[in-house]
């Protein structure tokens, strides 16, 4: 038979797992905004003329054993006379299930290719080779929103089942 004092405890244990739940969400709301606001300014940023200096493929893999493959592109521009280097391809989605998905994209940028560099006029060091706003911008912002519009479905729901009972 349960009692007040462990249904209490159920109560609090599940009001806390709502709220990190709560926060991861809020977190990865603000970081994929962050991401959107980059993606779109960066259409708008003066380019530079770079030089790709290395091009490849990694692979990682996550805890329930599924690979993601990434491109990974460095390349060097100048703006300034001051010499920069810099990896960020575009702003979103950059790591793929699809290894075929990841070596295309590198085989676009091979070692030696001349490069036309976006960057941010106020911070040069930050620049992209794929500037604005693609899908994979949305990515971070959309499992932020579902994780925030879970708890508040789920905390509602769970008082009025509780309260019903």
């Amino acid at each position: 038979m349960e009692t007040e004092t462990s249904k209490g405890k159920g109560c609090v244990s599940s009001i806390f797992s709502m709220g990190i739940f709560l926060l991861i969400g809020v977190g990865l709301t603000i970081w994929g905004w962050t991401i959107l606001q980059n993606a779109r300014a960066s259409a708008s940023w003066p380019t530079a003329d770079g030089v790709v200096t290395n091009s490849g493929v990694s692979r990682s893999t996550d805890a329930d054993g599924g690979d993601s493959y990434s491109p990974e592109i460095t390349y060097s521009y100048n703006v300034n006379n001051t010499n920069f280097v810099n990896s960020t391809i575009k702003f979103g989605e950059n790591a793929y299930s699809n290894r075929r998905k990841a070596e295309g994209i590198a085989a676009g940028y091979p070692i030696g290719k001349n490069v036309t560099v976006y960057y941010d006029p106020e911070k040069p060091d930050r620049s992209v080779l794929e500037p604005g706003v693609t899908a994979g911008s949305y990515i971070v912002i959309g499992i932020g929103v579902f994780f925030i519009l879970i708890t508040l479905v789920t905390v509602p729901l769970a008082f009025f089942l509780r309260n019903r009972a």
